[in-house]
């Protein structure tokens, strides 16, 4: 498994924090069932099926039950470079999973990395409905209930005297236009939610709040950092210094009848 693979798992594990939420760790295949109608909270990952096709459509199949069973639906599928079987992807698609825009995973050394610059701040309990406001915007959440399914998952965390996660808020002009978050994954930090405002982007909002992640990660004493990238985010963290090493490619499930190919 690459370093954004194995960050991607863990930040994943977190998120098993949810209220009601399932998780699942094994050789061959994990998933996270949430028991929400959120893609993004809903995954199946670190897939290695080997090669043996009555063991792989068992495996597909059962991943799917359960995450249908938990009312975890639509559910994202994450294919590595390692994933096996090698035709996993048309085995997705056979069965109804539609395929979504790649990610790409990416590490960056956190050594000599400039601070950020503006008015950026860690997010406390007074931020937080500020700090989703971005977020929302920011992904185009269309889900009136998303708000309130986040604000679960982070407001109980974010007084622990441990933190669980950093979240940070970049403000202009005294209004919120940018966030971010950065995540423990075991030797490193994952970089996520990172989002600018339609609006205010191409100001360099973004690359402050992504800068001032990595700074917490390296106060925090962790020496590299990763992150899955969007399409539309990938220049900007290269510019920043990330480096790509693996395509994360992604199928939906949104709860179609099961078809074996």
């Amino acid at each position: 498994m690459t370093a954004s693979e194995a960050a991607l798992a863990s930040a994943l594990a977190l998120m098993a924090r949810l209220p009601g939420a399932e998780i699942h760790e094994a050789a061959d295949i994990s998933w996270l069932a949430s028991g929400r109608p959120m893609a993004s909270l809903n995954h199946v990952h670190g897939i290695r099926l080997g090669d043996e096709p009555a063991t792989i459509d068992g495996r597909i199949d059962a991943a799917q039950a359960v995450v249908t069973d938990e009312g975890a639906l639509p559910a994202t599928w994450w294919i590595g470079p390692k994933a096996t079987p090698a035709d996993l992807c048309s085995r997705l698609a056979a069965r109804g999973l539609t395929a979504a825009d790649p990610e790409y995973g990416m590490v960056i050394a956190l050594d000599g990395l400039p601070r950020p610059e503006g008015n950026v701040n860690l997010v406390q309990e007074t931020d937080l409905a500020a700090w989703l406001s971005v977020m929302g915007r920011s992904y185009g959440w269309s889900d009136h209930r998303a708000i309130a399914v986040w604000t679960d998952l982070y407001r109980g965390a974010i007084m622990e005297t441990s933190p669980v996660w950093w979240h940070v808020i970049v403000r202009a002009n005294g209004e919120a236009v940018a966030c971010a978050s950065l995540f423990p994954a075991g030797d490193q930090a994952f970089v996520t939610n990172v989002g600018t405002l339609p609006e205010a982007r191409g100001a360099g909002f973004g690359t402050a709040a992504t800068l001032a992640v990595l700074a917490l990660a390296a106060d925090a004493g962790y020496r590299r950092a990763s992150l899955t990238a969007s399409l539309m985010g990938r220049a900007m963290y290269a510019r920043i210094g990330f480096r790509e090493e693996a395509r994360l490619d992604r199928y939906v499930w949104a709860g179609r009848p099961l078809e074996a190919p």
